[in-house]
């Protein structure tokens, strides 16, 4: 019989029964008290404790988030893709979701949280495409996240510095999402899950997310394994999401000096206030806000050095991409050669200068641009296995999913013939069936061949099993990939003087 009532730390809480009902989720358990007030700008605070049984029958409200609005072609094509429905936004969000097989607390089941994507300004824990039914019939517990995006997330200032025992502020989304993950250390078992067996997975800034999980020491002893879903980028030396904390800090400041505001201010406002107010600040005038913060307690260093300098975490790796992840980052109206030089200056940032010194795009440099324009952030995905080998730690397995994706051409950031951002996790999550796109056979023959690699990652620390095409290793000597699509290809043809070339740069000029 399926578990449906347990004792976490804050209280009992009951669940509901899945479509399949030897399945048990448990919505909306918060990890974290509210962000309102004081608590705003600041790491998470615990989450209240209750008295009687908490009925964990719906989800949460979403973090405050930019609105979804139709009429610009990127927006409409993910308003349609995943976010058809939004769910009220407030500051009572820190929360998660918990399914689980489990009949009694006593199964030390495998464990599996992802994190979300959406560049670190959008998305939720329960979007549709994130269901556990499917991860938890192969005898896995699946928690999905929420944690604070965009401005709110963001914001650093000088004066929450001061007010700070880390020396530090900013982050506050990777803040939040380190208090989620020693939530599942404290409260898994409650739900027969293995605090000692977790693995970490996320998609886009999910995936980026979890490189900083693997750099950061405030994350160690958290979780034993890890799966990065498009988003090396940053492995690859992409500036773009990786600022010092001073850039914050100076943003902070310029925000207030529009808003003639203080910090003090933005605290008295309401949730809603503060992030319009905020939001008003970086279109007029303070530009965007940076993300993600170079900083002296939770991100010391740059993702790009970590991995370069053997400082990641040595624990077994799944690392990917999709085909058409690199229309995100090139403007699709330019000339091919403007194209490459756009795409290795949005790449590299300041280190492009330096790039164009030593490769020329008549060259190698521009099979280089070819590959970040046609293979999105897969330059990043070997960056992490090379780096991790080449430092003596465990090799990691590499994927590349390129299926042809029905209807895919409406997507406006993606050639023909490859999957678009995002594609795979309707697959993983088995869930082809809640998109509107037609899918045959073969693709719900992937799907289960993708939950069962994944899963069978987060049992093991290796994605092979019975029946599946064998997925060998990403080695120094073995430059083995798997691609993901109809046929399941194992190509071992990475191997080139032209990548060998760009790691030598990577290594010795982007550290």
């Amino acid at each position: 019989m399926a578990l449906m009532m347990t004792t976490i730390d804050t209280g009992n809480v009951r669940g509901v029964l899945c479509g399949n009902p030897l399945i048990t989720v448990f919505k909306g358990i918060p990890y974290g008290a509210p962000t309102s007030g004081q608590n705003r700008f600041a790491p998470p605070q615990p989450a209240e404790k209750w008295t009687g049984e908490r009925i964990c029958d719906s989800f949460p409200d979403i973090c405050y988030q930019p609105e979804m609005t139709p009429g610009i072609p990127f927006m409409d094509f993910f308003i349609k893709e995943f976010y058809p429905h939004r769910y009220p936004m407030s500051e009572n969000s820190l929360a998660l979701n918990v399914w689980t097989p489990a009949e009694t607390p006593t199964e030390k089941l495998p464990v599996m949280v992802w994190i979300h994507g959406g560049g670190l300004s959008t998305g939720y824990g329960h979007e549709m495409e994130f269901d556990g039914e499917a991860i938890a019939r192969r005898g896995v517990v699946l928690v999905t996240i929420q944690y604070r995006v965009d401005v709110l997330g963001w914001f650093a200032h000088p004066d929450l510095t001061r007010e700070s025992p880390y020396d530090m502020s900013g982050n506050n989304w990777l803040f939040d999402q380190i208090a989620a993950l020693q939530w599942v250390q404290r409260n898994i078992g409650a739900f027969g899950g293995d605090p000692a067996n977790v693995t970490i997975f996320g998609q886009s800034a999910g995936g980026g997310s979890v490189v900083s999980h693997l750099i950061s020491s405030k994350s160690n002893g958290l979780f034993a394994k890890a799966i990065i879903q498009s988003g090396s980028f940053g492995v690859a030396g992409d500036t773009r999401m990786s600022t010092q904390l001073s850039a914050g800090e100076a943003w902070g400041v310029k925000a207030c000096e529009i808003l003639s505001q203080s910090v003090v201010g933005l605290r008295a406002m309401s949730g809603l206030e503060a992030y319009q107010a905020l939001k008003y600040a970086e279109e007029n005038g303070a530009g965007p806000a940076p993300r993600q913060l170079i900083d002296p307690y939770l991100l010391p260093m740059s993702a790009a050095k970590a991995f370069a300098t053997g400082q990641a975490k040595n624990i077994p790796l799944m690392v990917g991409s999709v085909s058409g992840d690199g229309g995100l980052f090139v403007e699709p109206d330019l000339k091919p050669d403007e194209r490459k030089k756009h795409a290795i200056q949005m790449r590299l940032g300041q280190n492009a200068d330096e790039f164009f010194t030593q490769f020329s795009l008549d060259g190698s440099g521009g099979k280089i641009a070819d590959a970040i324009i046609n293979a999105g952030p897969s330059l990043g995905d070997m960056a992490v296995a090379l780096g991790q080998v080449k430092n003596g730690h465990l090799p990691s397995y590499v994927y590349y999913f390129d299926p042809f994706i029905p209807e895919h051409n409406i997507a406006p950031f993606v050639e023909d013939g490859l999957a678009y951002h995002s594609s795979e996790m309707w697959y993983i999550f088995g869930v082809l069936n809640r998109c509107w796109r037609r899918f045959d056979g073969r693709h719900f023959d992937l799907s289960q061949a993708m939950t069962d690699y994944w899963t069978n990652f987060a049992k093991t620390g290796n994605p092979n099993g019975s029946g599946l095409p064998k997925w060998p290793a990403f080695r120094a000597d073995q430059q083995s990939m798997l691609r993901l699509n109809e046929r399941r290809i194992i190509d071992e043809s990475l191997q080139s003087d032209d990548l060998d070339r760009f790691f030598a740069f990577f290594h010795e000029s982007l550290t």
